[in-house]
This record gives structure tokens, sequence and C-alpha cells, in this order.
């Protein structure tokens, strides 16, 4: 069982010092992000093929792997920027940033397995390759996937998990590693309302007063 949680009740401060720009609905920021998401898997996928075969230096593998950074980087900057930007004051709000960490492993994960693949060949055939721009790029691109993977599962999958079984015991959260490797949301029931909307998080009434 993890340790409890410190001043579970207390809200966290925003992140960024300045107000954004106002919300997007939820499906219409899903679907940017599967918009970028998708055709970065795929042509992860692509590259890593064409520059086995073509070698780094060769067209087809820049055409692929150019635009799957790109994408890679602005669906990585767009959840980073939704993460760091989003509100925290009621159970809805840390429910809704749990599944937020859930989705971030759904990016990160697949890439890093797929750098990881890529990398490992590459590397055991690099006196071979042409150019070892292509051996270099997936081991950054595993490296980096793969640490940012291990960040948000301990410092806010575990926790926000952790927090919200203090919080709202009751709420019934899902699995635990699917969320982990983003397999799917770890909370996907509704909030039950208690005649307080969002279940505000206050301080508990039975805490100790000092004398």
């Amino acid at each position: 069982m993890a340790p409890p949680i410190d001043h579970a009740c207390e809200d966290e401060p925003s992140a960024l010092p300045f107000k954004t720009g106002g919300p997007l609905r939820r499906n219409q920021e899903y679907l940017i992000f599967y918009l970028f998401a998708i055709p970065a898997w795929g042509l992860a996928i692509t590259s890593a093929c064409l520059g086995s075969l073509y070698g780094g230096h060769s067209h087809y593998f820049i055409a692929t792997v150019t635009p799957f950074l790109a994408l890679y980087s602005m669906a990585f900057i767009q959840t980073c920027w939704l993460m760091s930007t989003a509100p925290r004051n009621t159970v809805a709000d840390r429910r809704a940033y749990l599944n937020l960490a859930c989705r971030f492993e759904r990016l990160c994960a697949p890439i890093a397995l797929i750098g990881m693949v890529t990398w490992a060949v590459a590397y055991r055939f690099r006196a071979k390759a042409s150019s070892p721009a292509y051996w270099i790029i997936w081991l950054v691109v595993w490296i980096l996937s793969i640490v940012v993977c291990i960040m948000n599962v301990y410092n806010n999958i575990s926790w926000e998990s952790d927090l919200l079984y203090q919080i709202a015991p009751d709420y019934p959260q899902g699995n635990y590693w699917l969320g982990v490797f983003g397999i799917q949301y770890i909370c996907r029931a509704k909030i039950v309302d208690h005649g307080k909307e969002g279940y505000e998080m206050e301080e508990p009434t039975n805490q100790r007063v000092p004398v």
C-alpha cells in the first residue's frame, strides 16, 4: 500500500502563473490530439522500416522521419500544456487530470517501444549502415520517450491515483497497470453527485485543532 499523502485536501497552485486562453471542448481537443498522434505512430513505423532499407541519408527516410518528429512533438507539447494548465480544484478535475496522464502514456509508450527496437537493430548492424544518423535519431527518440514515460508514471499517475483514493475513496478506479501502459483510462466511471457538484476539496472537519 502506498504511503499516505500529506495535505491531500489542499489544492495545488497552478503550474503557470498567467491566465491561458479559453478551453476547447473535450471532443475537439481529443480530435486534435489523435490527428497528431495516429499519423505520428504510422510515420514512426514507416520511417524505421525505410531507414533500415535505404539508410539514414535517403530521401525516403528524411521524408518520413521529419513529419513524424513534427507530429510527435505537437502532440507532446499539446498534452504537456494541458497538464500544466489543468485545474485541480475538485475531484472531477483530478479525475480528468489522471486520465490526461494516462493519455500521455498512450502517446509516448508506443514511440518508446518503436524507438527501442529500431535502435537495437540499427546499432547491431551499424557497421553496414551508410549513415549513423539513423540509429542516433532513434536512440534519442527512445531515451526521451522512456524517460518521459517513467517520470509521468511516478509523478502524475501514481500520485494522482493515490490522492484520488484519499479524497474520494468511494470513487471506483479502473485497472492501474492498464492506465500505466496507456491502454485505457484509470477513471472511467462517472462521478456520483452527493449534493456537491464536483466534490469540492475542502479541509476535513475532523482535523485536530491546535491548542
